[in-house]
This record gives structure tokens, C-alpha cells and sequence, in this order.
């Protein structure tokens, strides 16, 4: 009797915690919003997690590798994926929580053809370059569609991507999240700096982008995104979501 008690109550502690343990996806190379560093993961984002894991008993495993295959591990089922824009052909096959963070998206362009950018149709006829996967907008994704720009993709290299507009071989870079990764490139890349004076960043933002957690559609997270949403709430309401992004914020003074 003892030990079927005993089980009972292990099995009721243990089985909340084992229950949620859910592997995430993200790109290595996001900071400061998330990116894999010294062997951790490490941003705004991972913190963020790590307090609604706390909060709600979830245990979350991070998994880095390029946006394509983070992305494509999430469509097929294997876990989440943070730092997801949402479109409308993405709400078709994702469930996604509230809004986690929002990021400045960038334009840079060579120092020689510096252009003012108001709406999408500013780049037209020009040549675009961004990450391999991305899909920032609907208005993004019918711009591609209808050839209104030509359409680059890497594999999320920012440094090579800055060193092709630099020698002119595209027109635009688009680069996230914000001044950080920019100046960050430098740092990572002291070789860049010969060519920093040749860029130009275009003053208006592409996007203020909305970032979430996404699941597939074919594994329902429907509960668990309630559960995490609530807990979300709660984290902005009491100051703590503020205070992770003021502290990566700092990193770029």
C-alpha cells in the first residue's frame, strides 16, 4: 500500500514536467534576439522561453541551425520554432502564440545609390538579397511573386551578404535583427571593416517585425499556446519582458 502511494505521488510531481518537454528550433545566428554562443543558447528570445518554461513546468530543448532548417523542422512536426513573422500563408499550417518581441528589420545599400524607402514598390527593379527561408509579410511575399524586386537568398551569412552589396553585386541587403547584427558583423569580422564605409543604411526601417512561436498545424499545441500565452501576459505585465530586452540592448551601446 506504502508503495503505490509512494508511485502515486512521484508520478503526480514528476508527470507535469515530463509531460510538457518540447524540442524549439531557431536560427544560430539572430543576436541579440537568440543565437548559439560558447555552447549556449543564449538572447532575448531564450530567455524568454526559459521564464514561461519555469513558469508553466515545460522543459524546452534548443535546437540552432540555419532559418530554412530550423523552419523546416518545425513544418515537419518536430517541435516549435521562435522568431517566426507571420503571413497569411503561413496561418494555413501554423498555429502561432501571441507576439513574443518585435524587431527592426534593415535596408542597406552601397554609399553610391543611397534611395529613400517609404513602401515596397521603393524596391523595384532592384536586386535583393536576404536569408535563405525568410518571409517577413504578406506585402513581402506578393512583391517576390510578382518579380516587383529580383530575389536573392543565402544561407544567413550577413558578412558575405554586407560584401555583396559592397563590390555592387546586389542592390540591397536586408538585414535583422536591427543596428545590432550589423555592427555585430564587424566585430565577428574585423576584415569587414575596409568596406564598412561603402555601405549605407537606409534610414527608414523595412519592417518593425512581430516575432511568435509557431507549431505545425498537423501536431495540435492548440492547449499549450493558451497556457504559454497566459504566462506571456503575465512576464509583460510585471516589467519582465522588458527588463530581458533592455539587457540585450545594452550589448549594442
Amino acid at each position: 500500500m506504502l508503495k503505490q502511494l509512494f508511485l502515486l505521488l512521484l508520478f503526480t510531481f514528476i508527470t507535469p514536467l515530463s509531460a510538457c518537454n518540447i524540442d524549439i528550433y531557431a536560427n544560430e545566428k539572430m543576436k541579440p534576439k537568440v543565437y548559439f554562443e560558447d555552447g549556449q543558447a543564449k538572447g532575448i528570445l531564450i530567455e524568454m522561453m526559459l521564464y514561461i518554461g519555469n513558469d508553466i513546468g515545460c522543459q524546452f530543448n534548443f535546437k540552432f541551425s540555419t532559418w530554412a532548417r530550423a523552419y523546416r523542422s518545425m513544418i515537419n512536426g518536430k517541435g516549435g520554432v521562435i522568431g517566426l513573422s507571420k503571413t497569411q500563408n503561413r496561418e494555413k499550417i501554423i498555429h502561432y502564440s501571441d507576439v513574443m518581441y518585435v524587431e527592426d528589420i534593415l535596408l542597406v545599400t552601397h554609399i553610391d545609390h543611397p534611395f529613400e524607402y517609404s513602401n515596397i514598390n521603393d524596391l523595384a527593379g532592384k536586386t535583393v538579397i536576404t536569408s535563405r527561408g525568410v518571409n517577413f509579410s504578406d506585402e513581402f511575399d506578393n512583391a517576390v511573386k510578382n518579380k516587383i524586386f529580383t530575389y536573392v537568398n543565402d544561407n544567413g551569412d550577413i558578412a558575405k551578404r554586407l560584401e555583396r552589396v559592397a563590390k555592387k553585386r546586389v542592390d540591397v541587403a536586408i538585414i535583422s535583427p536591427g543596428t545590432f547584427s550589423f555592427n555585430n558583423a564587424f566585430v565577428i569580422n574585423p576584415k569587414l571593416l575596409a568596406i564598412k564605409d561603402q555601405l549605407y543604411i537606409i534610414p527608414t526601417a523595412f519592417r518593425h517585425d512581430p516575432n511568435y512561436l509557431g507549431f505545425s498545424k498537423k501536431f495540435d499545441r492548440q492547449v499549450f499556446l493558451k497556457n504559454f500565452n497566459r504566462s506571456m501576459k503575465k512576464a509583460k505585465e510585471l516589467g519582465i519582458f522588458s527588463n530581458i530586452e533592455d539587457k540585450y540592448h545594452h550589448l549594442q551601446q
